[in-house]
């Protein structure tokens, strides 16, 4: 009896060996498996989606009406309702850039929120480098012509002209014509006239 009871004794301590060292794999691989899901949801996403690379609240936008100025910060144009849609332009070779996804605030929704603004007017927009493109009204409001993903005229569109601060989901910065930048956008796939679009937005004159 005593023989069996030591041997009973001595499977209870394996069987025991046996459990904590089950036990310690499965609580190693539950600690790897968060940890992946952690770095592949948490740190990829960052990496893939940065925060936009500006000094908080720096004016990234001027809007000049006659003698006023009204300035935007990039966290005040962002608390504007936001639109996007698909953009991209054909340059005057033929040449194909986009479309791509882009995020931003309608220049009309912009400019409603400025008093006394001219009934008839010409939208100046002003780059970082000092080029500048003049916009007329149906442009503003995306009266422009559109062309198909080969590059073949369709006619005229109406589409949504923006103040654009993401491209594809990322902030714009210097290094992808931003922070911000003049798009015009539709919710289907298609190009405009690169004359429509601005890099590097600084300034805006209504005049």
């Amino acid at each position: 009896m005593k023989a069996n009871r030591k041997f009973i004794e001595a499977d209870e301590c394996a069987a025991s060996v046996v459990f904590g060292v089950i036990l310690i794999v499965v609580i190693t691989v539950a600690i790897a498996a968060v940890g992946i899901y952690a770095y592949t949801n948490l740190v990829k996403k960052s990496e893939t989606n940065p925060p936009p690379i500006v000094e908080p609240g720096k004016t990234l936008l001027t809007v000049r009406v006659g003698s006023q100025s009204y300035n935007y910060t990039l966290n005040e144009l962002t608390a504007f309702a936001s639109v996007s849609g698909q953009g991209g332009y054909i340059d005057q070779v033929g040449k194909i850039r986009g479309p791509n996804n882009y995020t931003g605030v309608a220049v009309s929704v912009l400019l409603s929120t400025i008093p006394s603004l001219p009934t008839n007017y010409t939208f100046h927009a002003i780059a970082g480098d000092g080029y500048t493109q003049d916009y007329s009204i149906n442009a503003v409001n995306g009266h422009v012509i559109v062309f198909n993903e080969a590059g073949a005229e369709i006619g005229p569109g109406t589409l949504t002209m923006i103040v654009a601060y993401k491209e594809n989901g990322v902030f714009l910065n210097e290094n992808t014509k931003g922070p911000l930048r003049i798009a015009f956008v539709y919710p289907e796939s298609v190009l405009t006239n690169s004359r429509l679009w601005l890099s590097s937005l600084i300034k805006i004159e209504i005049i």
